[in-house]
């Protein structure tokens, strides 16, 4: 009974010392997200910047309040980052066709730009995660995945 109880408080210590690491993990990889970037457009982007073009581009024609619940934010936060993307001319709006009181966005030729360099960041973070994996073996990189996958699920429904 001793022993159980110990390896229970050992393990216990020991998952308790993963989820400490990666709320460390979180919390480095949302400093370095949240920077301003320049992604070669003459100004720098916010994280609130390229996020939502990125949305655009993903979502080409996507009106305002579509954008909003996608984002997880009001209409009216929303309304001030296309602001300023339409300021520095990255995402322009069109009247929809189909429905006059609505407006589609898409991304200019200059918000194209921005996107790719956006693009090109995201694949520089996924093969710094190939180099710290290495050669981990199939095994343990198929727990890694099964445990963020994991995660991620319980995290998207809270």
């Amino acid at each position: 009974m001793l022993y159980t109880t110990f390896m229970m408080n050992s393990e216990k210590l020991t998952n308790e010392s993963i989820g400490s690491l990666l709320l460390d993990v979180f919390q480095a990889f949302g400093k370095q997200d949240r920077k301003i970037r320049d992604y070669g457009v003459e100004e720098p982007l916010f994280h609130s910047e390229i996020y939502t073009l990125a949305e655009i581009k993903e979502h080409e024609g996507i009106h305002i309040t579509a954008l909003a619940e996608r984002c997880g934010v009001t209409k009216g936060a929303i309304s001030q980052v296309l602001k300023k993307l339409e300021q520095k001319g990255l995402v322009s709006k069109e009247k929809d066709a189909r429905n006059q009181s609505r407006l589609m966005l898409k991304v200019t030729p200059k918000g194209e730009i921005a996107y790719a360099r956006h693009l090109e960041y995201l694949n520089q973070f996924k093969h710094m995660v190939v180099e710290v994996l290495g050669d981990a073996p199939n095994e343990q990189a198929r727990g890694i995945k099964d445990f963020l996958t994991k995660l991620e699920e319980r995290l998207s429904h809270n």
